[in-house]
């Protein structure tokens, strides 16, 4: 082999070596959404970001990127200062790797299947991981009563 054939092979090898030991973090970046199915106006926030507020009918994208919190309320309108949500929640979810989904249940499979797959604890209203791993869905479902303001409709006048 010629000089120039050397410094090529060598040059691959160091650079392949060097890939190979460079320090990788095992996160995710995966786009997900929040639904708000429901007659409620939901209030998402992320990892103790700022609120985003959801009208009914509306969907908001999420970027999990690392393993953090999604914290959700539920209010009967506009939530204002001091107003106390319907519904609150907490969840957990991760993204390692390729894999991205709302944790919740206990760690009976966790081993086999990992975790977020088998619900042994309550999420309703919420439906977790649907339509696609790490989606949030609030409703539909029967609603809390909320209270309707005291108009009465008069069809005489």
């Amino acid at each position: 082999m010629t000089k120039r054939v050397w410094c090529a092979w060598l040059g691959l090898a160091l650079g392949l070596a060097g890939t190979a030991s460079a320090p990788s973090g095992a996160s995710a970046d995966c786009l997900r959404r929040v639904y708000n199915r429901s007659n409620l106006v939901l209030v998402a926030r992320q990892d103790g970001g700022p609120p985003a507020m959801l009208l009914p009918g509306q969907s908001l994208p999420v970027r999990l990127s690392r393993p953090g919190q999604l914290d959700l309320a539920a209010y009967c309108g506009v939530p204002q200062a001091g107003g106390s949500p319907v519904t609150q929640r907490t969840f957990d979810y991760e993204a390692v790797l390729d894999r991205c989904f709302v944790r919740f249940g206990g760690d009976l499979f966790v081993p086999q299947i990992g975790r977020g797959f088998i619900g042994l604890q309550e999420t309703a209203p919420f439906t977790v991981n649907n339509p696609q791993q790490g989606d949030i869905v609030l409703g539909p479902m029967a609603q809390p009563a909320c209270a309707v303001p005291g108009i009465v409709l008069d069809r005489r006048g």
